[in-house]
């Protein structure tokens, strides 16, 4: 739907250039009336053609978009937020509380343009296909005199080769369709209706068609005649490129001709006309079924054919590249520089595009929300000035669910300040992510700021893992504690989104006294986060838990106090995995220290030194992205040990 609706918005701005155009074009006309020449006045409708197809337009302060920019006054909807000062740069809190949510009417636009845009499609094609049938079915036989003229002719012309030739009643007017296999359509008893020398003509004029391409362009006309069907202008436009398109190839077979042939070729024009009856759709065939005021000026252009001026020529190509110039390049706007950005593990936002306008601010932006089930995005400007107030519409802000996307967000009173998208809670409350942009000052004053977010992102990322992470169903019948933590850890891997790496998936739980704790454990739940989960079988084993920086700690509530704090930074050696089941302290410790000498890129490892006098319990860890100080800790604190650090060794103690 994303690119639906990007290639709609496209289409809506690309027709409305398009229709500028078409004003200037029909204005030339009228004004070089006289002096334009058949071809000319056709090729004027080119840098139409190329700004409908164009999806990728340069930027310049030349384009004809700037007309529509100035204008351009979007709807206000009427809903306030109350945004806090910033003169001191102070926290941003936003009220955020849900509103009642519009009809959004771009997708019941989508929506309109896609169902009756491809009804004309359907409804064309068909008849198309049926007409072209029925003339197939009526064929009738062509003598081979004529097969080797019309052959002939076409190599006169330049054609590689002849096209098809199908002679039926059911024909109303001489036509060529086809656009991979070329037909030329006859009427019965073309042959007895006109004279050698203005059936020439005739064939002449539809196999020229075939030798311009004219068939693949009209094929082209029909489809954006679909797709812009809303547009009058540009139907207009489509009718008058086909009048210029016969007028055009009139004067390719009159090219150089004598009075005489031009007379000729009037009065076979003439002829077809009361010959002939017109088809009834003409979409998919080229040919001279035109009748009235078109055919009358047709005629009247070859009567009064005259040399344009050489300088014409020039004047031509010239609005041609200027029209195309200023079509096909799209408004200049500020350059955009990302700023201050925080966002809690596993959101993101990504800027993609940005308009500024008169007083007004679209952004377009792919995000990602995995620290909530629910949330709202926004696009807010935190105000320098003033009293910190703006009105705010509807469309500065869409609920999205968890996952990823792209929204599109509109702020029709922007003034001065430094814009930012971000993330809040759907039922109020304060911004939990966000990022700054805006010129390359806006984006400079943005990195000053002193934001604090609701939760911080210098906060336990476990804790946001604990409410990201939600089970669908948990359920217990007699496990033990060490059986149910179990479950929790390995199964919280599997559901975690909050990270793309799955070395950083899950979290590490760790139970202290899990042997001598004979509690039995049955539960029911669903839909429940990860956090209540280990909340709700700590308390039926009589167990508290305590969030660590690395792990969740589970323990008698005696003794269910933080673990002690290292002496020593983080280490910069970093074990990817640590797994352990029933294993000595010895044991665990070996393992360390050879796993250690693995991952540092010195090969040196660490020393870990265990003083006798410790107790014979067993370990069970399962660590990932583990620092080497912090798994010792957490193995001093299941065997009962102290860790200390001296210059070359981590000491084990037992703790008496």
């Amino acid at each position: 739907m994303n690119s639906l609706t990007a290639f709609f918005d496209w289409l809506l701005t690309a027709s409305f250039r398009a229709s500028a155009l078409v004003l200037v074009v029909l204005a030339i006309q009228f004004v070089f009336r006289r002096q334009l020449a058949a071809g000319a006045r056709y090729a004027l409708w080119l840098p139409v053609l190329i700004v409908l197809l164009t999806p990728v337009l340069p930027q310049s302060r030349w384009s004809i978009e700037n007309v529509f920019k100035a204008s351009e006054k979007p709807v206000l909807m009427p809903l306030i937020v109350q945004v806090t000062p910033t003169t001191d740069f102070a926290p941003i809190i936003e009220n955020t509380a849900p509103s009642d949510t519009p009809l959004d009417w771009p997708k019941i636009g989508l929506a309109a343009w896609m169902g009756i845009a491809t009804a004309i499609l359907l409804i064309a094609g068909f008849s198309f296909f049926r007409t072209l049938r029925r003339y197939q079915r009526s064929r009738l036989p062509m003598s081979e005199e004529w097969n080797a003229q019309i052959a002939q002719l076409a190599r006169e012309i330049g054609l590689p080769r002849a096209p098809k030739v199908w002679i039926s009643s059911a024909v109303t007017s001489p036509a060529v369709t086809g656009v991979l296999r070329p037909v030329l359509l006859l009427p019965a008893g073309f042959e007895q209706d006109f004279t050698p020398g203005e059936a020439r003509l005739i064939l002449q004029h539809e196999l020229t068609h075939l030798k311009r391409h004219d068939l693949p362009l009209n094929a082209l006309l029909c489809v954006l005649m679909a797709l812009h069907w809303f547009n009058p202008l540009l139907w207009i436009a489509f009718y008058k490129a086909r009048l210029d398109r016969e007028a055009a190839c009139d004067a390719q077979v009159l090219e150089n001709a004598p009075p005489q042939r031009r007379v000729e070729y009037g009065h076979a024009l003439l002829k077809a006309q009361t010959a002939f009856a017109p088809l009834q759709l003409s979409l998919g065939f080229v040919g001279l079924f035109q009748r009235g005021a078109a055919l009358r000026s047709r005629i009247q252009s070859i009567a009064s054919h005259h040399q344009p001026h050489p300088a014409m020529k020039l004047i031509t190509l010239a609005s041609i590249g200027l029209l195309t110039f200023l079509g096909i390049t799209r408004a200049e706007e500020p350059s955009n520089v990302i700023g201050k950005a925080e966002f809690r593990p596993g959101d993101s936002i990504r800027i993609t595009n940005v308009q500024r306008g008169d007083g007004f601010l679209t952004v377009t932006a792919d995000y990602e929300l995995a620290s909530e089930p629910e949330a709202r995005i926004s696009l807010h400007i935190t105000q320098t000035k003033g009293d910190g107030r703006s009105k705010t519409a509807a469309t500065q802000s869409k609920t999205i669910q968890k996952g990823k996307g792209t929204v599109t967000l509109h702020h029709p009173t922007m003034g001065e300040g430094m814009p930012h998208v971000s993330f809040y809670p759907t039922k109020g409350g304060s911004v939990f992510g966000g990022v700054y942009f805006g010129t390359a000052s806006e984006a400079a004053a943005s990195q000053n700021m002193k934001w604090k977010m609701t939760e911080s992102s210098t906060a336990n990322p476990i804790e946001a893992k604990l409410k990201a992470i939600v089970f669908p169903v948990v359920q217990f019948r007699d496990a033990t504690i060490a059986e149910a933590m179990e479950f929790l850890r390995v199964k919280s891997r599997d559901l975690d989104a909050t990270s793309t790496n799955p070395a950083q998936k899950g979290v590490t739980i760790l139970v202290r006294g899990a042997e001598e704790n004979k509690a039995r454990i049955t539960l029911d739940l669903r839909e429940v986060p990860l956090g209540q989960a280990i909340r709700y079988v700590a308390e039926l084993a009589g167990l508290e838990i305590r969030v660590e920086p690395y792990a969740i700690l589970v323990a008698p509530k005696s003794t269910a106090k933080p673990l002690p704090a290292s002496n020593e930074a983080a280490s910069p050696i970093i074990l990817p995995q640590v797994e352990l089941r029933d294993a000595t302290l010895d044991e665990a410790t070996t393992f360390i220290r050879l796993k250690s000498r693995e991952v540092d890129p010195t090969g040196k490892g660490v020393n870990i030194l265990i003083k006798p006098g410790g107790n014979a319990a067993k370990i069970s860890l399962s660590l990932r992205q583990m620092p080497v100080n912090e798994a010792l800790r957490y193995i001093a604190e299941l065997t009962s040990h102290k860790l200390s650090v001296e210059e070359n060794a981590y000491i084990l103690t037992p703790v008496k």
